[in-house]
């Protein structure tokens, strides 16, 4: 039996053949060479994303490489759904993924001690936004047995320990980081409060005196010194502060605490601050630890 290859048919092959190579060694590279120009995904700069807009983190991580960094992703994603209004939802997905060892990509995926106590620390905040002060404190103290020297952590967890109203554990803590110019301002300040809720309102002034000294433009530190001074018969004192409070920030929470710290003073001098029972919940600036 004889075949008989036409010679039509023959070039048609070598079209496809070409064709086929072309794609290989053109288009595909092209496209290959467009993903490969992507800029490596970093986890502070999604989470300085979160600074403008948390939905913009979709936006980022589309215009990253992010193979090999899963669980940066993932990070950066539940911070920005704590962000957005589901605090628990987003603590939760943090301390799941404290908790977990990289799966897909173990070989440049970052699971390292550091990286799984900065998650939590992480959400140990969210947590704390979502009022759940007991789960903040179990995400703190999970993250400091992955490392026991962070500031940033040992705040976290004392700041959870005094919405708790155990305020001398915390002042324990406290006390042993005073020495340390880590996050000095925030530590001074943390421990004036737990002062406050001892009642030793001498030791509150020197603590908060060092935070102003370190941070003068603290709006919530002069909204604290002020409920101090008050406490201790610094009248005038006490109205410089909330003064300066509403200089700083007069369109914050702190600056609507100080105008009704100075109502009640001109009223009644004697009359406690209405702050005096929610500086408890202000915010302090425990910096994310990235």
């Amino acid at each position: 039996m004889i075949v008989r290859v036409f010679p039509q048919f023959l070039f048609l092959s070598a079209i496809g053949f070409f064709l086929a190579v072309s794609w290989l060694t053109g288009d595909h590279q092209a496209h290959a060479a467009t993903v490969a120009k992507l800029p490596p995904f970093v986890l502070p700069d999604c989470l300085a994303v979160l600074d403008d807009d948390p939905t913009d983190v979709d936006d980022y991580v589309s215009s990253h490489d992010v193979v090999g960094s899963e669980r940066a992703v993932r990070h950066c994603r539940a911070v920005a759904e704590a962000f957005g209004g589901n605090a628990v939802g987003g603590a939760a997905q943090l301390d799941e993924l404290a908790h977990k060892a990289a799966s897909r990509h173990p070989e440049t995926d970052d699971d390292s001690p550091e990286e799984r106590a900065a998650t939590a620390a992480d959400a140990a905040r969210a947590w704390s936004a979502a009022g759940a002060f007991d789960r903040a404190l179990a995400s703190s103290a999970y993250g400091l047995e992955l490392a026991p020297a962070s500031v940033d952590l040992h705040l976290l967890r004392d700041r959870s320990l005094l919405q708790l109203n155990r305020p001398a554990e915390a002042l324990q803590d406290l006390s042993k980081l005073a020495a340390n110019p880590v996050m000095a301002a925030e530590t001074h300040r943390l421990k004036a409060r737990a002062e406050m809720q001892t009642g030793d309102f001498n030791a509150a002034s020197r603590d908060i005196d060092i935070t102003l000294e370190k941070s003068p433009d603290d709006a919530a530190a002069h909204l604290e010194r002020g409920i101090i001074r008050h406490r201790l018969n610094n009248v005038e004192g006490a109205r410089a502060d909330w003064e300066q409070v509403i200089a700083l920030a007069p369109d914050s929470h702190e600056a609507d605490l100080a105008r009704q710290d100075l109502d009640v003073l001109a009223s009644d001098p004697d009359a406690l601050p209405p702050s005096t029972t929610t500086v408890q919940q202000l915010p302090l600036s425990t910096a994310s630890s990235h």
